[in-house]
């Protein structure tokens, strides 16, 4: 132990001796009984998680029809994904202690990020192949955002707002590319004509449907304008962006009002004024004006660039794309943007592989979600205001609020913000504590 600590010092590395008892699990001395204790309370945590995922999944892909609903195959991917996430946990509970036993005391890397690298490559094996390749990308796109918190919380790089539009914008114009080029995924198809209207050869609101008054609107503007002889939209361009905005701005009004009324359902009885105020507020129609904008500023920007002659109708749509990403500005969301980009990386990585430009790197999705998996979980030890706070609820939910547990006053000197979402004071039994146990006697 002590030429390990020296290298690590030699390395620059700062080492903690203190044991895992009064470092990690502070709930139990014995490593493998505090395994135990946490597996319960995650058993009902995940059957709950994933018997609700499943149930949606279902719902959908079976458009509301229970009695399609295969139950005997549901019932065998929630236990199948419960006894995955189960035991990514225990596992990186029980390498947090090897680690700790073979080296002889804790470094800042050895506290979490090689565990959780070896527990979740390990552990992922369990999940459902179908699932993997989701679960890489959810968990990279999460890992890159904890890199970036990870480096403004210590002033390398500062966090904007409306930063998000970045990200958003290059993988959008990732996806317009490669479909204008024709090789963007059938699967996505139905994405670009949502989110851009890109591929949208019809009228996009069916004026039979619609208000005698707007619908006038609508006639006038498709019949007053014209259209470009590369646009492929049915009628004018301004009744396309106009057609386009309405239609999404529609859908995220829907979608903004039911997830009010979800969150705030009890105001149906205590106070319906105040529900109708929150429906109608500015807050509520950041998603319709955001889902609205997008395609808006798209086809305006495309259109009016197919009107300049000798430009690229590729290039056309790669900067219209590129410019609708500003829409996130009023409604910033980082894990749509970072969704969006790390997506259309994937798929232009499967186009390049596909036409012999790269080698498809074997058990890549297992490696990827091993990697950064290890890296969101080790700065929910030592930095857990760098993730995503829903994402440490999460975490902390699977493991019994046990992550509020862990003694992150003794990992100061390791130069992470550590203290400031969990501070509490262990209570430890000073029998099996190796530094002054004064420091976990309350003060009388």
């Amino acid at each position: 132990m002590g030429n390990l600590s020296k290298l690590a010092y030699s390395l620059g590395q700062p080492v903690l001796t203190t044991n895992c008892y009064e470092t990690i699990h502070t709930w139990n001395p014995d490593c493998n009984m505090a395994i135990m204790d946490a597996i319960p309370g995650a058993l009902r945590f995940a059957l709950k998680t994933y018997a609700s995922f499943y149930l949606l999944t279902n719902l959908v892909s079976k458009r509301g029809r229970v009695d399609k609903i295969n139950w005997k195959k549901f019932t065998l991917d929630v236990v199948q994904s419960t006894v995955f996430l189960v035991t990514n946990m225990s596992l990186y509970l029980f390498f947090l202690c090897r680690f700790r036993h073979w080296l002889g005391f804790f470094s800042p890397y050895s506290m979490g990020l090689i565990s959780s690298i070896v527990a979740s490559g390990l552990s992922v094996f369990l999940e459902k192949k179908t699932r993997r390749p989701a679960l890489a990308l959810y968990l990279t796109n999460l890992a890159s955002e904890t890199f970036y918190r990870h480096l403004a919380n210590h002033g390398v790089t500062k966090m904007y707002y409306g930063g998000e539009c970045v990200p958003f914008a290059m993988g959008l114009m990732i996806f317009s590319y490669l479909n204008c080029v024709g090789r963007l995924p059938k699967s996505l198809n139905g994405f670009m004509n949502f989110a851009l209207k890109a591929n949208v050869t019809e009228n996009v609101i069916d004026i039979k449907k619609v208000p005698t008054d707007f619908k006038s609107f609508l006639e006038n503007l498709r019949k007053k304008y014209e259209k470009t002889e590369l646009c492929q939209h049915a009628d004018s361009c301004v009744s396309h962006s106009v057609e386009s905005f309405t239609k999404n701005f529609g859908i995220g009004l829907v979608a903004s009002s039911a997830l009010t009324l979800l969150k705030n359902y009890r105001l149906i009885f205590s106070n319906p004024l105040k529900l109708i105020a929150l429906l109608g507020s500015v807050q509520n129609m950041k998603i319709p004006l955001f889902t609205g904008s997008l395609p808006l500023i798209f086809n305006a920007v495309r259109c009016s660039l197919n009107r300049v002659k000798n430009v690229n109708p590729v290039f056309s749509n790669i900067i219209a794309a590129g410019l609708a990403a500003s829409s996130m500005y009023v409604y910033p969301t980082v894990s749509i943007a970072m969704y969006c980009l790390w997506k259309a990386i994937e798929t232009l990585y499967f186009d390049l592989v596909d036409r012999g430009y790269l080698p498809k790197i074997k058990h890549g999705e297992l490696i990827l979600y091993a990697i950064s998996t290890g890296y969101v979980l080790w700065n929910i030890v030592i930095e857990p205001r760098a993730v995503r706070k829903g994402y440490v609820g999460f975490i902390n939910s699977l493991v019994g609020g046990r992550v509020a547990l862990f003694n992150q006053r003794l990992w100061d000197d390791f130069g992470y913000i550590s203290r400031d979402m969990f501070d509490g004071i262990p209570k430890l039994n000073t029998k099996f504590v190796t530094i002054n146990p004064m420091l976990y006697q309350p003060i009388r």
